[in-house]
């Protein structure tokens, strides 16, 4: 009710201010008044705001009238103009339109009584008839009223009926106090409606009408009543069934019984100037005998009695007739419907701030391309791209046999949480070295390693030179490397210089937890079961820069990768202890004579390393392809002469080389088996 009629008043004072604003009139003489209004209205919001969450399903309604209005006050504060004007006047419709709507919404969801129906209709014609002083509108209504409940359209259309009714009976006083009907008091016909309508209730006019309708010496009066209706003999002289009536009478002109007959029509009036001309239509009788019956008494001179009358029978077959509804409570709605709206709200804030509960989206990482160098992005097996970060340094890439480059990136569920994570491996700087980075599911960094650094102190590896020890990455592998259900990496990184090389093991949290230094480079690693018997080996190839440069291959067992090693010949680190591999073999030179190979640019690096079914297979840049048991036995050796001519122009050598001198040895191999030369 608040905000359905004092919002109304304070929206015209607003209204008429803005109206001055927009003739040009002076600001600030009203100004103060404007705030003052537009601080009611703010009071009137909050407080109903509980009654607002209650009677809408809209769970932002409050929140959009507060924002209208705190959007005024801003608006106001500031120079206002005419278009300021116009945007001050657009928000408030906007305003008053919102509140009409929720009214429209709260009526659908309601029932309204026939005590409110007449409640409703004599303050509309109190309003109406302000000017007409000296007669009283009275309404007596019983608790019987309240049982009778209507929906908001039969509401509004029981409103519009009794709100005719009274104004009629107004204006008949009005005309009897102006002298317009004094044309003598004439008694009125016992009959009493049109053609075809009855009107067997109340009693029939007569003496004792005239004594009630009268009042006294008070002339100007208009009085509804709600009441229990009296049983009324019926069909057969059954009693019809008990009901409700509403009494409207008056103390006008009256009718007689020509005017009675007319006043069934809409645009009838008698002895009344100015008057309405809204009496009871055929479409108000069709909805009165919807629920009841209705009657009419009405003497000229002294006034009328209007009987509506509502049975309990009707109304039931109608559905009008209810149980009174329960007093509304403000906490018992607002707690209601406060759980689905915080489980709606907490739910959009999940999908918001957690993507991961968008169950509907596949959000695992599952593949990668490098943007500039420098750029990564990540991408789920969708094609969606998940996360993007730019590094400083360019990424890292490793090369194999065909000259086909890839970026050295992995990606695996190390912490087995069924999320993968991202490594990175980054190419390192003139003075910085490279690094692997550790991202989780959603780009964030995890973890960072710094190979070269030994596991105890941090410290990096020296060789006893003053140049930077600046290490670059060459291969990642990522397995369960040690059997205890979790995944490893291994980082195989190493010196610019191509000594010393590091085979660093960490765990999933980025912590060493093994080294095995080689006096060389390390160009290939797998983890594969060589031996067949359901347990796995690290096979690694390279060179090894202490025994000449010559080309090796070795195999380690990982379980038995802890703390710090180094391999053959096993003494170039004081500090570090002898490995333990499973078997280490030194592949021979192509040559006798001894050569200087610091001056070398290119070794006999092992270009391709290939594990096959029943033996292994080993390339060398040099031409000789070497065939080797599971466990590393000599089988046999193809020399391609094309491939050792094309290695030879690549080398440059301080003298040419001596082909007559040079012998091919193919089975000259030096063997180490747990740290012991055997061969």
């Amino acid at each position: 009710e608040n905000l359905v009629h004092e919002r109304k008043k304070k929206i015209a004072g607003l209204e008429m201010i803005l109206s001055s604003w927009e003739r040009g009139e002076e600001i600030q003489p009203r100004y103060e008044y404007f705030c003052d209004l537009l601080e009611q209205l703010k009071g009137l919001v909050r407080d109903e705001r509980a009654n607002l969450m209650a009677i809408t399903k809209d769970i932002w309604l409050w929140g959009k009238l507060w924002t209208m209005l705190r959007k005024i006050e801003r608006r106001s504060k500031g120079k206002r103009e005419k278009s300021d004007v116009t945007a001050l006047r657009a928000v408030l419709v906007g305003f008053n339109e919102l509140i009409d709507q929720v009214v429209e919404s709260a009526t659908q969801r309601f029932s309204f009584s026939l005590n409110d129906a007449v409640r409703e209709s004599v303050k509309t014609v109190r309003v109406e008839k302000t000017q007409a002083s000296g007669i009283s509108v009275e309404e007596s209504l019983d608790d019987s009223g309240e049982d009778v409940r209507f929906s908001y359209d039969n509401f509004k259309q029981w409103q519009r009926l009794l709100t005719n009714l009274i104004r009629n009976a107004l204006e008949a006083v009005e005309a009897k106090k102006a002298g317009v009907g004094d044309l003598g008091l004439v008694a009125g016909s016992q009959e009493a409606g049109p053609e075809g309508v009855a009107a067997d209730f109340p009693p029939k006019a007569g003496p004792a009408m005239r004594d009630s309708l009268r009042g006294g010496e008070e002339i100007g009066w208009v009085r509804l009543t709600t009441k229990p209706s009296e049983a009324a003999p019926g069909q057969a002289g059954m009693p019809d069934p008990p009901g409700v009536s509403i009494i409207i009478e008056d103390s006008g002109i009256g009718m007689d019984q020509e005017t009675r007959s007319l006043f069934f029509g809409k645009g009838f009036t008698s002895g009344k100037e100015g008057g309405s001309g809204l009496g009871v239509t055929e479409e108000s009788i069709q909805l009165i005998e919807q629920y009841g019956g209705w009657g009419i008494e009405s003497e000229k001179g002294v006034g009328t009695r209007i009987s509506i009358r509502i049975d309990e029978e009707k109304a039931r077959e109608a559905e009008l007739l209810a149980p009174e509804e329960k007093h509304f409570s403000r906490t018992k709605p607002a707690l209601v419907l406060s759980v689905p709206v915080v489980i709606v709200i907490g739910l959009l804030l999940l999908f918001v701030l957690h993507k991961h509960s968008r169950f509907w989206v596949d959000w695992n990482p599952a593949y990668a391309k490098v943007e500039q160098g420098r750029q990564v992005a990540v991408f789920s097996s969708d094609g969606e791209e998940l996360w993007r970060y730019e590094f400083q340094q360019n990424i890292s890439s490793t090369e194999d046999e065909l000259g086909n480059r890839s970026p050295l990136i992995e990606i695996e569920d190390l912490d087995e949480d069924g999320w993968n994570e991202t490594l990175v491996a980054i190419a390192p700087g003139v003075e910085v070295p490279g690094r692997v980075f550790c991202f989780d599911d959603e780009g964030n960094v995890k973890w960072v390693f710094l190979p070269g650094k030994r596991i105890d102190d941090g410290s990096v590896v020296q060789r006893g030179t003053s140049r930077p020890e600046v290490f670059e990455i060459r291969n990642l592998l990522v397995d369960d490397l040690v059997d205890n259900t979790n995944k490893e990496v291994l980082v195989t990184s190493v010196l610019h210089a191509l000594y010393p090389c590091q085979l660093a093991l960490l765990n999933h949290h980025g912590d060493v937890t093994g080294e095995y230094w080689h006096p060389g480079v390390v160009q290939f690693s797998a983890h594969r079961d060589l031996e067949g018997d359901g347990e796995k080996e690290l096979l690694c190839a390279g060179i090894n820069n202490k025994l000449s440069c010559r080309a090796v291959v070795f195999t380690l067992d990982m379980r038995g990768f802890v703390g710090k090693v180094q391999g053959p010949p096993y003494n170039v680190f004081d500090d570090l202890n002898p490995a333990d591999e499973n078997k280490y073999v030194v592949l021979p030179h192509i040559k006798d004579v001894a050569w200087n190979w610091v001056e070398i640019s290119v070794f006999a690096t092992p270009r391709h390393v290939d594990i096959r079914p029943d033996h292994i297979f080993l390339m060398l840049p040099d031409g000789r392809h070497y065939y080797l048991t599971e466990n590393l036995e000599y089988v046999s050796c193809e020399h391609r002469i094309a491939s050792f001519t094309d290695w030879q122009e690549t080398i440059q050598f301080p003298h040419q080389l001596n082909l007559k001198s040079d012998s091919l040895n193919w089975r000259n191999f030096e063997v180490w088996e747990n740290g012991i030369r055997v061969n």
